[in-house]
């Protein structure tokens, strides 16, 4: 079954533009191979690291979009370790996140259309109780001012 994936991988800031484009052809030709659609590649190019590696304060960031089969990423996962350009990547699988950010968002709807309801006969701020309203702003509450 083909699920969504996005492989983000940090390249080398030595490496030159064909070996980026090296790396980047070889994932996507394993992919291709597995009978995989590839949805999008977003190349950020030069960024800085969070933190340094290998002594290394920049990095070149690349993130591919793919439709494919998960037991293709032991491959992908194998060929990004044995690459000496790639110093870090990582492998999501979108369907899950997708799924349950769609959950949030009709929950958040959901919640908005309830709280935008308002029980009949009650119109907020009218002194029935509602936001705004004071009891002692009441005309019929007496008040003895004698002591």
């Amino acid at each position: 079954m083909k699920r969504k994936y996005e492989i983000g991988f940090i390249i080398n800031p030595e490496a030159t533009e064909e070996e980026v484009k090296k790396i980047i052809d070889s994932i996507v030709a394993i992919v291709k191979k597995a009978d995989g659609t590839i949805e999008n590649i977003d190349e950020w190019g030069r960024r800085k690291l969070a933190y340094a590696i290998s002594r290394h304060n920049e990095g070149i960031y690349v993130f591919i979009n793919a439709d494919v089969v998960g037991s293709v990423f032991l491959d992908i996962e194998r060929r990004l370790k044995l690459t000496e350009k790639v110093m870090r990547f990582v492998v999501l699988r979108l369907d899950d996140r997708l799924r349950k950010a769609n959950k949030l968002i009709k929950k958040w709807k959901r919640s908005e259309r309830m709280s935008k309801r308002v029980p009949e006969g009650r119109d907020e701020g009218l002194g029935n109780g509602g936001p705004g309203h004071r009891r002692d702003d009441d005309e019929d509450m007496e008040v003895d001012d004698e002591e």
